[in-house]
């Protein structure tokens, strides 16, 4: 075979094998969601919203009988974008109780009945009366400052009141620029958000 030739094979298969290692590694990082809620999606919810991605679905922790007394909801999904510092997770969980207080069900969900609670938050923004997907909704943004070497967290939630159940989605990330990425994926899924038929 000609050197010209074999030059050539060479890097055809070179460029093969790149590729074939672009894709395991993008396989690896998750699968591509690009909306949650329906019953084609990572998890079905009383919403669906657009979340782009990579996103990699996590195991959900159970929720003991004494908690469930108290906060009345359920974890219905929950994903990671990123790895490391620049992860962002995103949470899904769904209260049973119908016609709530969308604020009353972020306080819940939020743990505010805690004594601790607060000890290390700061920069806490609240607003009681939004409405999202035409839909009763309370908006709670925040950033938790934990003692030690721990970085900081930024923590953005939404509970919407739907007809099958009150949503509440958390996005969190930490420093640096965990500010940001929350912001991004909060403002997509909350301005994609549509009550499921």
């Amino acid at each position: 075979m000609p050197s010209q030739m074999r030059r050539r094979t060479a890097g055809v298969l070179g460029v093969a094998l790149l590729a074939g290692a672009a894709l395991g590694c993008a396989r690896d990082d998750g699968e591509r969601v690009a909306s949650m809620g329906s019953a084609r999606s990572a998890c079905e919810l009383p919403v669906t919203f657009d979340v782009g991605g990579p996103w990699k679905a996590k195991p959900l922790e159970p929720i003991d009988s004494g908690t469930k007394k108290w906060f009345h909801f359920s974890h219905a999904c929950k994903l990671e974008l990123g790895a490391g510092k620049e992860m962002v997770e995103l949470t899904v969980d769904v209260d049973d109780l119908k016609g709530n207080n969308p604020r009353e069900v972020l306080g819940g969900h939020d743990g505010e009945h805690i004594s601790s609670h607060g000890e290390y938050t700061h920069d806490e923004h609240i607003n009681e009366q939004a409405t999202v997907a035409k839909q009763p909704a309370a908006e709670m943004e925040y950033r938790i400052n934990p003692p030690a070497d721990i970085p900081d967290m930024w923590v953005r939630k939404l509970a919407v009141v739907a007809p099958k159940g009150t949503i509440v989605v958390e996005v969190q990330s930490n420093d640096p620029g965990g500010k940001e990425r929350t912001r991004q994926v909060y403002d997509q899924l909350k301005s994609s958000m549509r009550v499921a038929s």
